[in-house]
């Protein structure tokens, strides 16, 4: 058995430990490893990057920087600090990019909210660049305009990206964020050379917790082969992270989590034959498949 196109996102098995998420994802064959920043909060970043090293992982996102819009002045600057060691933190990993949940507006000021997160990523690119680490802005689905993010469509952070117009700003696309959109193809087209980051998760009812009901690949409505025939078709070359933030989940042990992960990403291999996957899908779904006979 083997995924090593694909990365265990250590919010899938919250509850793991730091060895217990490296020991799973190698027992999987999975090829890397995505990292909240609590996995290796006690380990520390560095102890963290040569334990990854020597089980010969990838670290595929840190999660997160971000949370721009702020009240005051000395709020941005606390915000600020946190995000210059959050890219610390990451360069020290050796991270493909830094993710970033940018965000809900103060009070009712979205429009505010959507300028104070354009300043903060262009004034954190110099750190970026010089720390070799993409930032990688994650648009999220507009439920969560309120707590999480002012940013709610593809279309609206490839416009940021475009205004930005740097190569250390990048994106995150996840599926449970953006299967619903009808402009999705055209914005992951107008989005290629610029994804860093690529996460799957499934979308299952009823919603339970605004942030934490979501369901492993194969549980619920989204096309997870047409979404990865998307992305692969915009020539994104990195591993797909299986991020699936769920209070269910979370209630079984680590090792039960991580199984129905790794199950659930073999069985959408094979629907490599559906009519929805196009020529760069089958190859990143045939590649699959063939490590799991």
């Amino acid at each position: 058995m083997g995924l090593s196109l694909c990365s265990l996102n250590s919010a899938t098995i919250k509850h793991a430990s730091f060895s217990d998420l490296i020991a799973l994802a190698v027992h999987h064959g999975f090829g890397g490893v995505g990292l909240w920043r609590d996995s290796y909060a006690a380990t520390g970043a560095a102890s963290a990057a040569r334990l990854l090293a020597k089980a010969g992982l990838r670290v595929t996102s840190v999660c997160r920087g971000g949370a721009f819009p702020q009240p005051s002045a000395e709020a941005r600057a606390a915000v600020r600090e946190d995000n210059l060691r959050a890219l610390d933190e990451a360069h020290a990993l050796g991270a493909d990019c830094l993710v970033l949940v940018c965000g809900p507006a103060i009070g009712r000021d979205l429009e505010g909210a959507r300028r104070q997160i354009e300043d903060g990523i262009a004034d954190l690119i110099p750190r970026a660049a010089s720390a070799g680490v993409p930032l990688a802005v994650e648009p999220m689905h507009p439920m969560m305009a309120a707590d999480r993010s002012a940013v709610t469509s593809l279309a609206e952070a490839n416009d940021l990206l475009d205004r930005l117009d740097s190569e250390w700003v990048s994106l995150c696309l996840d599926s449970y964020h953006l299967w619903w959109d009808a402009a999705l193809p055209a914005e992951v087209a107008r989005a290629a050379g610029r994804v860093s980051s690529v996460q799957l998760a499934d979308w299952i009812l009823p919603i339970e917790g605004q942030l934490s009901s979501r369901g492993m690949p194969g549980e619920g409505t989204i096309d997870l082969a047409g979404f990865v025939e998307l992305v692969a078709g915009a020539g994104y070359p990195g591993l797909v992270e299986v991020e699936v933030l769920s209070d269910r989940w979370w209630s079984v042990p680590p090792a039960d989590a991580a199984r129905a992960a790794a199950d659930g990403l073999h069985a959408l291999s094979l629907h490599r034959g559906a009519p929805s996957a196009g020529p760069s899908a089958h190859a990143w779904l045939s590649a699959l498949a063939k490590e799991s006979s």
